[in-house]
C-alpha cells in the first residue's frame, strides 16, 4: 500500500497538495484522477511513499484517507517540471496547482492523446547556463537559425518561446524555413483538437524538433530538449495578469536549471535586471552584446512647446510637413499614439477635477459613438478603459458645475480626425483595440497598410505587434505620458518603445515631445543603450527597486471599514518586514475601494534555487513570509514583482 501526494489540477483549489492511498505503484509525474468532495478531478503525482513510512501520520490524521481513483497516464510529466513548479510557486507565493495548470493546456488534460513514444535523449551533453543575446532583429534571427542547425546536428531539440501569438506569426515562417517537417507551432489560439495534435506530434517525432510556441506548452516532456530561447525577453506579456501572476521568464529559467539545459534570453534591448546580471557575472553573453542602435533612419526630436498652436492639435507642423512630403512620394507613414480614443483626460479648469468613472474612478476617455453601437446618441461619449462603462458627455463639471472643461492629451481618433481634415484623399488606417477586436482583424488591417502605397497608419502598441518594417516614415505622438506615470518601469518601457519605433523606420523617425531635454530622448538619438542602462540601474539601486529589492503587493477590495481591519491584522503579522499600507489609485471593476500593502524585501542576486539556499541571508523567498501569504484567503490578491505598485 502506498500514500501518494498530488498537486490538484483544478481551479480554485488553494491547497498546494493532497494525499491519497493506493495499492498501485504510481511513479512521479503521473496524471491521475482523485476524489474531490462529491466529484473527481485531475491531479499530478509529486510523491509516492510506502504506508509503513507514514504510520505515525496516518494514526494522528484528523481526516479519513481516500483512495486514488485511477491512473490516467503513468510518468507523464518530468520530475524536473514538477520541481520547477514547486520552486516557482514558492517564489510567487501562489498555489502549486495554479502554477502547474498554467503550463499544461487544459485541452491535453481533457483529452489525453494515446501516445506510444520511443523518444530517448540521444543528444550530446549540453552546458547548463543562462545566456543573454542583445542584437537587432535580423542579427538575432540569423544567430537563432545557426543555433537550431547546430542543435539538430547534435540530436537536440529547441523550444523557441515567444510572448504573444502576433510575435509568433512574425518569426515562425523564417525560423521554420527548410525544416518544416520538424517544426511545431503552438499557442493559445489553437482549438482543443489542434492543441492535442500539437502535443501528440511533439512526443512522437523521433527526429529532433523545433518547438515555436508561447509558454503554454512548457510541460512538454520532450527528453532531448537542450535549449530554451526566451525571445523578446523584455515583453510585459511574459508576466501573467491573473493568478498565479507568474513571470514566464523566471519559470523558464528554473525549468532549464532543473533540466540542466541552456537558456537564452534574447531581445534588441534586454530588461535592466538582465543587463545587471550580465554585469555582475551571474549570466554570460552569447556573442558580443550590442549597446548601440544602428539605424538607417534619421531622428528628429520636435519641441512641441515652440510650435504647437493654441488649439492643442495633436500633430506638430513639422510632422504635418513630413506627412505631406510622404504622400507626394507615395511613401508609407506610421504614427504611434500612446492612447486610443479622441482624448484620454478631461479636466475642469475651475476646480481641477478629472472626469472619472463612477464605478472604478479611472479617468474617462472621449470616443466617437460611431465605433460603439450601444453608446447613447451624440457625437461624443465617455468610455472607461478599465471597466468599460459608457457615459454621456456632460457640459459641466460633476464636482463644481463649472463649464471650463479642458481636453488633455491625444488619442488615435483625434490624430485620424486631423489627418482627415488636412489630407481628405489620403488612405488613413487605424489599428488599436477599438478597430481590431481579434488577431485576425489586426492582421487584415496591417496587411492592407503594407499593400497600399502612400498609406497612413495610426495605431497604438497593438499595431507594433503586427507591423513589419522598414516603414518609410515613423512618428511618435503623446509619449510624454510615459514620463508622468507613477510606475518604476516607466522609463524603461518608454525607451524600449522608442527603440522599436526607430528600428521600424526606414528613412525618418519623428518624436513630438514637450520635454526634449529628457535624457532618454538623447540616448535614443545617439543610439546609446549603455548609458541608459547605467542610469536606470543606478536609480533602481538608490530607490530600492528590482533587482536590488523584490516588491510584493497585496491588494484587498471591499467596504472601507472591513478592508482596513483586515489590512491592519495582516500588517501586524508582517510587522518584522516593515509593510507599507496605502489606498489604491482607483477602485476595482465592481466599484469597491482597494487597499494595498507593499513589502520591499532583499532581492535575489542569483536564480530561484540559489535564492532559496541563501534564505539564511534573508533573501527572497523568505519561508516565514511565504507561509503567511499562502495562508491568505483568495480575496487577497498577492503579486510578486507587480507591474505597478499603485
Amino acid at each position: 500500500m502506498k500514500i501518494v501526494t498530488v498537486i490538484p489540477l483544478k481551479k480554485n483549489i488553494w491547497r498546494d497538495n493532497l494525499s491519497y492511498f493506493t495499492a498501485q505503484d504510481v511513479p512521479l509525474g503521473s496524471l491521475v484522477t482523485v476524489p474531490n468532495r462529491n466529484g473527481q478531478m485531475d491531479a499530478l503525482v509529486i510523491d509516492s511513499r510506502p504506508v509503513n513510512d507514514l504510520k505515525s501520520e496516518l494514526k494522528t490524521a484528523a481526516w479519513q484517507w481516500k483512495k486514488l481513483t485511477r491512473v490516467k497516464k503513468p510518468a507523464y510529466l518530468s520530475p524536473e517540471f514538477i520541481k520547477a513548479v514547486q520552486i516557482v510557486s514558492e517564489y510567487f507565493a501562489g498555489s502549486e496547482s495554479a502554477v502547474a495548470k498554467s503550463a499544461l493546456p487544459q485541452a491535453v488534460l481533457d483529452d489525453l492523446p494515446e501516445i506510444k513514444t520511443k523518444l530517448v535523449n540521444q543528444g550530446e551533453p549540453v552546458l547548463a547556463e543562462v545566456m543573454a543575446l542583445q542584437e537587432g532583429p535580423e542579427e538575432r534571427l540569423a544567430r537563432y537559425k545557426s543555433l537550431i542547425r547546430e542543435a539538430f546536428a547534435k540530436k537536440q531539440s529547441v523550444y523557441f518561446c515567444l510572448p504573444t501569438e502576433a510575435a509568433l506569426d512574425r518569426l515562425a515562417e523564417p525560423l521554420a524555413r527548410g525544416i518544416e517537417n520538424y517544426t511545431l507551432i503552438g499557442h493559445g489560439g489553437l482549438n482543443k483538437r489542434e492543441q492535442v495534435e500539437f502535443w501528440r506530434r511533439a512526443l512522437t517525432i523521433e527526429h529532433p524538433v523545433l518547438i515555436i510556441a508561447t509558454p503554454l506548452f512548457f510541460a512538454l516532456p520532450r527528453p532531448d530538449l537542450a535549449t530554451i530561447v526566451i525571445e523578446e525577453e523584455s515583453s510585459p506579456a511574459y508576466k501573467m495578469a491573473v493568478r498565479p501572476f507568474l513571470d514566464w521568464r523566471l519559470f523558464a529559467e528554473e525549468l532549464a536549471r532543473q533540466k540542466k539545459i541552456r537558456l537564452i534570453l534574447g531581445d534588441q534591448a534586454l530588461r535592466s535586471e538582465t543587463v545587471y546580471r550580465l554585469g555582475v557575472g551571474e549570466i554570460s553573453a552569447l556573442g558580443t552584446l550590442k549597446y548601440r542602435l544602428n539605424s538607417t533612419a534619421t531622428s528628429q526630436i520636435i519641441d512641441e512647446r515652440k510650435s504647437v498652436p493654441q488649439n492643442f492639435a495633436a500633430l506638430d507642423q513639422r510632422t504635418i510637413d513630413s506627412l505631406e512630403n510622404a504622400l507626394d512620394r507615395q511613401e508609407k507613414f506610421f504614427i504611434y499614439v500612446n492612447r486610443r480614443g479622441l482624448t484620454p483626460i478631461t479636466l475642469c479648469r475651475d476646480c481641477g477635477t478629472v472626469m472619472a468613472c463612477e464605478v472604478c474612478h479611472s479617468p474617462l476617455a472621449i470616443h466617437k459613438t460611431a465605433r460603439h453601437k450601444k453608446a447613447p446618441a451624440g457625437e461624443r461619449i465617455f468610455i472607461c478603459h478599465k471597466c468599460g462603462q459608457v457615459v454621456e458627455i456632460e457640459d459641466r463639471c460633476a464636482n463644481c458645475q463649472g463649464e471650463r472643461l479642458t481636453l488633455l492629451g491625444s488619442g488615435t481618433e483625434k490624430v485620424l480626425e486631423e489627418i482627415a481634415t488636412l489630407f481628405p484623399a489620403a488612405e488613413a488606417l487605424q489599428l488599436d483595440s477599438d478597430t481590431a477586436k481579434t488577431t485576425k482583424r489586426a492582421k487584415e488591417i496591417a496587411k492592407r497598410f503594407a499593400h497600399t502605397p502612400g498609406a497612413i497608419m495610426v495605431g497604438t502598441e497593438l499595431a507594433l505587434n503586427h507591423l513589419v518594417g522598414p516603414i518609410d516614415h515613423v512618428a511618435a505622438v503623446g509619449l510624454d505620458a510615459f514620463l508622468s506615470r507613477p510606475d518604476w518601469r516607466a522609463g524603461e518601457k518608454l525607451f524600449q518603445t522608442l527603440l522599436r519605433l526607430k528600428r521600424l523606420a526606414g528613412k525618418n523617425f519623428l518624436l513630438q515631445t514637450r520635454q526634449p531635454e529628457e535624457k532618454i530622448f538623447s540616448y535614443l538619438s545617439t543610439g546609446n543603450l549603455i548609458d541608459f542602462y547605467r542610469d536606470e540601474i543606478a536609480d533602481r539601486k538608490t530607490l530600492g527597486y528590482p533587482p536590488f529589492k523584490v516588491l510584493i503587493k497585496i491588494s484587498l477590495a471591499g467596504k472601507p471599514a472591513e478592508i482596513s481591519r483586515e489590512m491592519k491584522k495582516l500588517s501586524e503579522w508582517l510587522a518584522p518586514w516593515e509593510p507599507l499600507v496605502y489606498p489604491g489609485l482607483t477602485k476595482n471593476i465592481l466599484g469597491l475601494p482597494i487597499l494595498n500593502l507593499l513589502l520591499r524585501l532583499p532581492g535575489r542576486q542569483a536564480g530561484l534555487t540559489d535564492g532559496q539556499a541563501k534564505s539564511k541571508e534573508k533573501t527572497w523567498p523568505l519561508p516565514d513570509v511565504v507561509k503567511i501569504l499562502k495562508s491568505l484567503p483568495p480575496n487577497f490578491i498577492v503579486e510578486v514583482d507587480p507591474p505597478s505598485v499603485l
